[in-house]
């Protein structure tokens, strides 16, 4: 991982970002059916990567991996992280979730929330963020509701 560079997204890279999501949904065994039912909800569009919101992880010029935050301080909404398949496994989910949590105290959030994917939630209790609920988010499927408390978020904001 010393090679991988992580920096804001470029709107450009929206369709990039959209199909590495897609894939690393896929990893987890799904069936196709379901994948073609949320892809809009894994499509990343070049009007919501602006500022910072989007950071992506990169070797190369290989995209590996992305996060998404929004919401407004003080709650934070780790809206996507996902890593490319053969990437899981080799601690860039880490060093992303690091990286969005640390982005997320700067701009003063001192909660983010997500909702987890089932397979993720391991992920996240790891990472030391709490299961506080689900969500139903279509007809019948109920996702983990994660939250962390970030100490030292910054004051003010």
């Amino acid at each position: 991982m010393d090679q991988v560079r992580l920096r804001a997204a470029e709107p450009h890279e929206a369709d990039n970002i959209t199909a590495l999501a897609r894939r690393s949904k896929a990893h987890w065994g799904y069936e196709q059916e379901f994948l073609d039912r949320v892809q809009d909800v894994l499509t990343v569009r070049p009007e919501q990567i602006h500022g910072e919101q989007v950071i992506v992880a990169e070797r190369g010029e290989r995209l590996l991996g992305y996060y998404q935050l929004g919401g407004t301080p003080p709650d934070g909404e780790l809206v996507d992280l996902f890593v490319e398949p053969d990437a899981i496994g080799t601690g860039l989910g880490r060093r992303l979730w690091d990286h969005a949590t640390s982005a997320a105290r700067k701009r003063g959030f001192r909660t983010l929330e997500l909702e987890s994917d089932p397979h993720a939630e391991a992920f996240y209790l790891h990472m030391g963020a709490q299961r506080v609920g689900e969500r139903e988010v279509d007809t019948g499927r109920q996702l983990p509701v994660m939250r962390i408390v970030l100490a030292n978020a910054a004051r003010g904001h």
